[in-house]
């Protein structure tokens, strides 16, 4: 609830009545569109024409997780998200109790992003239900978990700076959102604008509504890839644009206030489009650096490891960066002393740092910095 503290002079409202736009400039945004549309299509090329794609897209979504969560001042590392994963993948008992706040939001936005990727690719429509779920899942536990998670708001929000006790946005009202959640949702799966024009738009809108009490800067950025996705952009559901937003944060909230300050949806437009060219770009170089990376460490594994599962070695470690080691053996496919002499190997050519030693039951957990080294943002 807003209190009297606070200073709305310069406060922006949500912009009833406007949404859809009526009209766009389309001679401004058709060079953009046309930029971003080829550069997305390089991608897709690019990440259809590898094999085990999976192995090179799963560090591109790590890396978004990172940047969407750093957005909303959770700071964690692409080392530290990883490890998470690989302790809830060892069945860690105290996994949430254990780990820092930052990192737990982290793993919940790399996970909710995932499931989200998976139940499309199943075959959910792209709906509210999706988007309440993918919420419930990101404010699972820790500090959102008292945030009413997979819910929509019941009292007004605000964006502004607390600290200064200035509101500087107002999004729509929790008693007129429930309608226009559903025209929303009904603009993104059957508008005839074109497909990258609508995601561009339904993201502005989505981020202007506000619909949840925390959370909804993420969900925002999550549904641009489902949306790419579910339109037919691109053949996977798998494209991350939060590093753009981050290096240009400044400029991203600037553009979606003049959406509702100016009606200026085509400067958003613009803005959306040129961000997916740029990271697009940034996307396909960062794959061809994990591929050239890939490509190079087989070499490395083959002469270290001396064995015929140097390949399912080396997928494994690129899979599970941060592993605990009986993971390792339990998944190579080898007798286990053969996978523990493997491991043992790498550890003492320096391709696996040791971050805890083996202790009692607990297995010892590896880091493969390479990979890790390429991916810190």
């Amino acid at each position: 609830m807003i209190t009297k503290q606070y200073d709305l002079s310069e406060a922006v409202h949500y912009h009833t009545g406007a949404f859809p736009p009526a009209t766009l400039d389309y001679e401004a945004l058709l060079g953009p569109l046309e930029g971003a549309a080829a550069s997305l299509a390089r991608y897709d090329a690019k990440m259809s024409s590898m094999v085990n794609s999976e192995l090179f897209l799963a560090p591109l979504r790590r890396q978004d997780a990172v940047s969407s969560s750093r957005m909303e001042g959770t700071i964690s590392t692409i080392e530290e998200l990883y490890r998470l994963e690989a302790e809830e993948d060892a069945g860690a008992p105290d996994l949430y109790r254990e780990a820092r706040n930052d990192d737990i939001e982290t793993f919940l936005y790399s996970r909710a992003l995932r499931n989200a990727q998976q139940a499309l690719a199943e075959g959910a429509p792209l709906s509210e239900h999706l988007i309440r779920t993918a919420h419930q899942q990101l404010l699972f536990i820790g500090r959102g978990a008292k945030k009413r998670p997979g819910a929509y708001k019941i009292e007004q929000n605000y964006i502004g700076d607390d600290r200064r006790g200035k509101i500087y946005y107002v999004p729509i009202s929790p008693e007129h959102l429930p309608p226009a959640m559903g025209e929303l949702v009904r603009f993104m799966n059957e508008s005839k604008m074109r497909p990258l024009i609508r995601t561009a738009l339904a993201h502005v809108e989505f981020e202007a509504l506000h619909p949840f009490e925390d959370g909804n800067g993420r969900i925002g950025r999550m549904l641009i890839t489902l949306m790419l996705w579910n339109l037919g952009i691109i053949s996977q559901p798998n494209f991350f644009v939060s590093g753009y937003f981050e290096a240009h944060k400044d400029e991203y909230i600037e553009k979606m206030r003049a959406v509702s300050a100016d009606g200026d949806w085509t400067g958003w437009a613009v803005f959306f489009l040129n961000a997916m060219h740029a990271q697009a770009t940034v996307n396909i170089q960062t794959a061809d650096s994990i591929f050239a990376l890939h490509a190079e460490m087989r070499e490395r594994f083959r002469e270290v490891l001396n064995s015929q599962y140097h390949d399912q070695a080396l997928d494994f470690v690129f899979a599970s960066p941060v592993f605990r080691n009986d993971r390792f053996v339990d998944r190579l496919g080898t007798p286990a002393p053969t996978a523990r002499n493997l491991s043992r190997r790498l550890v003492d050519a320096g391709l696996l740092r040791t971050i805890e030693p083996a202790a009692g039951r607990r297995a010892a957990l590896y880091v493969f910095d390479p990979l890790l080294d390429l991916l810190k943002v």
